[in-house]
């Protein structure tokens, strides 16, 4: 099942477009295929299937929230048999291999043998996370020039807005973007809220919005290749500013 937001939504025509997580295309959707807990708005994160119709458009065919998806994928648990049931039955029958069993828990060998094999099985483990947070830390490591790139072409402050002014600073040199597979796609211009041009001629880019965990409601739509008018908008494509960018 996948992942995005409701992009948009006409409630008198009921029919609106998903803008899925992990792929460019915006999803469309029908009222006759929402199984949600609270009423559409846009914004609204939700989890939905879906397929192409003879024309090769995407439809939803199931779109749930995150609540009915939970609870639609919880795993069915069945009752284990533990295959050590019979064991005391056996011993009442065979008392002496119970006496060599007991006699054997309490070798010295054997405890001295269990305990050198948990301290190699932890020795392993420790390895692997000391390896895993190297690689993390050299990850980061490598990251962290092109932020620094970023914030020194962000500084001619075009709008004052730390996060605005560091996306227009990456559209201009060409990433890396937050989002690259949502980053640079097409804007279709559905809501007709700027001037209609042909298709592909509006590009889309996530503005970060501090302390929201998602893409957020703040986009900036280019318009041109190169761009050659900058447009922002903070309320997810219902109203739009355009942006003095040289």
């Amino acid at each position: 099942m996948q992942s995005g937001t409701i992009k948009h939504w006409n409630q008198d025509k009921g029919y609106g477009f998903i803008d899925a997580d992990d792929q460019a295309d915006d999803v469309f959707f029908h009222i006759s295929t929402i199984k949600l807990s609270q009423p559409i708005h846009i914004g609204q994160q939700v989890y939905f299937n879906s397929a192409r119709n003879n024309k090769n458009q995407l439809r939803a065919t199931q779109v749930t929230d995150t609540t009915m998806s939970l609870e639609a994928s919880e795993p069915t648990k069945t009752p284990s048999i533990s295959p050590l049931v019979s064991r005391p039955h056996q011993n009442q029958h065979n008392p002496k291999r119970s006496r060599h069993s007991n006699q054997h828990k309490k070798n010295p060998l054997t405890t001295l043998i269990s305990f050198i094999a948990i301290i190699a099985v932890a020795i392993y483990f420790f390895g692997d996370i000391k390896s895993a947070l190297f690689n993390q830390d050299s990850l980061s490591a490598d990251i962290t020039p092109s932020y620094s790139e970023t914030n020194q072409n962000a500084s001619r402050a075009i709008t004052g807005d730390a996060q605005i002014d560091n996306t227009i600073a990456l559209i201009q040199q060409g990433g890396p973007f937050p989002y690259p597979t949502k980053d640079g796609t097409t804007f279709y211009n559905r809501e007709g809220r700027l001037p209609a041009k042909s298709s592909g001629y509006y590009r889309e880019y996530t503005v970060p919005t501090p302390g929201v965990s998602d893409r957020g409601a703040r986009r900036i739509v280019t318009g041109g290749h190169p761009p050659t008018v900058y447009y922002l908008t903070i309320d997810h494509y219902d109203s739009f500013k355009q942006l003095q960018v040289n």
